[in-house]
């Protein structure tokens, strides 16, 4: 137990880090990853040989497993960036299991990741909503008129004292947070910047050209190292990126909650039915 609190507490430290970095710069720093990959493999192997038991490092393999393929798929569908990517593998070596959850706790880790990331990205998307409120209706009307049902699909239930009408405000306000997403993405999360400034995984917005000759195909995963060096030896240009929302908080948010209280979802749903 003192060994799990031990590393809990190293894997916090290094998130709160990578947090701040990632606040800062959109950039989660590989050292911290790879910090937590090699001290929480060693931390394992030292705990195997030890106890002299195998538990360690077979709980260790499937952390390692699982976190993997979670992370590629993210990280190939477009949604992560490497850092994010690297910093799930990382709190996988390091608590490969944890007494709040009786499953592998990268499963917890993540789910409440998801969680706390739905919430904390709803956030932030209200804060641009109303910094940037008169912009985006400029750009996109619809978001006046969306706003306003969702909020009329809200009083309509409690007005008719009808739960199960509460489902209309769910889908309304579900359809007018994407919508707002896809126009906040498409408008406040683009800035141009110098080829010198490009940095690994940025993402670009279009195919960058010099006549007919293709400099950079744009790619979901982003730009490496080697599109990089030729981009910048080759176009002078300004390049379009697109940003995003800084994910190190919901990484922050998340080994506390998993660290200290369990899965959300199962913490929620006996809550639930106890009401019921």
């Amino acid at each position: 137990m003192q060994e799990q609190f031990f590393l809990l507490g190293i894997t916090t430290l290094a998130i709160l880090l990578a947090t701040i970095s990632d606040l800062k710069t959109f950039e989660i720093p590989d050292s911290i990853s790879y910090f937590l990959i090699i001290f929480g493999i060693s931390a394992q192997v030292l705990l195997a040989t030890t106890s002299k038991s195998f538990g360690p490092i077979y709980a260790l393999g499937i952390s390692l497993i699982l976190a993997l393929i979670i992370a590629t798929l993210l990280f190939v569908s477009g949604q992560w960036g490497g850092g994010d990517a690297k910093l799930l593998v990382g709190v996988a070596a390091m608590l490969p299991t944890y007494h709040t959850t009786p499953i592998p706790f990268i499963l917890t880790f993540t789910v409440n990741l998801f969680l706390l990331g739905g919430v904390y990205s709803i956030l932030i998307m209200t804060y641009l909503t109303v910094k940037n409120w008169n912009k985006l209706i400029k750009i996109a009307p619809r978001v006046k008129s969306l706003l306003m049902i969702s909020l009329i699909t809200i009083i309509i239930p409690v007005i008719i004292k009808n739960p199960s009408l509460f489902i209309l405000p769910i889908f309304a306000i579900g359809i007018s947070l994407t919508y707002l997403a896809i126009i906040i993405q498409k408008h406040l999360f683009i800035k141009k910047i110098k080829p010198s400034q490009l940095t690994e995984g940025d993402w670009l917005t279009k195919d960058l050209k010099i006549g007919n000759k293709l400099i950079y195909k744009v790619r979901k995963t982003g730009v490496f190292e080697e599109d990089i060096k030729k981009i910048q030896k080759e176009y002078k240009k300004q390049i379009e990126i697109k940003t995003g929302i800084a994910f190190g908080p919901s990484f922050l948010f998340s080994i506390i909650i998993s660290g200290y209280v369990g899965d959300i979802i199962f913490q929620i749903i006996p809550f639930i039915i106890s009401k019921i």
